[in-house]
């Protein structure tokens, strides 16, 4: 592709993938805030995942989804597809993580929010041609 190639990818998919990230990010960073003095869930094994490797991975992951954005804006298409193929999986890279880590609700919004990143992505992938 070109720099003059005509774009593949619908615009309302790069800011899908992009805001649905950050939102899934800050669903897990609150739910971390809002937890963190409850002794009963922030002690828990699956609690500290969360807050010592699941949340610093997502957010080193939304930076580069914002990043890859950010280029789509100004042209540049080959990072957002590359980096949506890889977010397809995002449930597998989070299989470890009990989603219940902050109780059932949260875990019905964070479970709805990982899907909808999921499906942005593989949105951006289908446009592309990426299989």
């Amino acid at each position: 592709m070109t720099p003059d190639s005509p774009r593949v990818v619908p615009p309302l998919y790069a800011e899908r993938l992009a805001k649905a990230f950050a939102a899934f990010v800050d669903a897990v960073r609150a739910a971390i805030d809002e937890n963190v003095a409850n002794p009963v869930i922030a002690n828990t094994p699956a609690f500290l995942a969360w807050q010592t490797q699941a949340l610093p991975m997502l957010e080193q992951e939304n930076a580069t989804v914002q990043n890859a954005h950010a280029r789509f804006l100004i042209g540049e298409e080959r990072t957002i597809v590359a980096v949506a193929a890889d977010e397809r999986h995002l449930a597998k890279k989070l299989d470890g993580f009990a989603m219940d880590f902050a109780g059932a609700e949260r875990a019905k919004l964070l479970d709805r929010l990982e899907t909808g990143i999921v499906i942005a992505a593989s949105q951006i992938c289908q446009a592309a041609g990426v299989p």
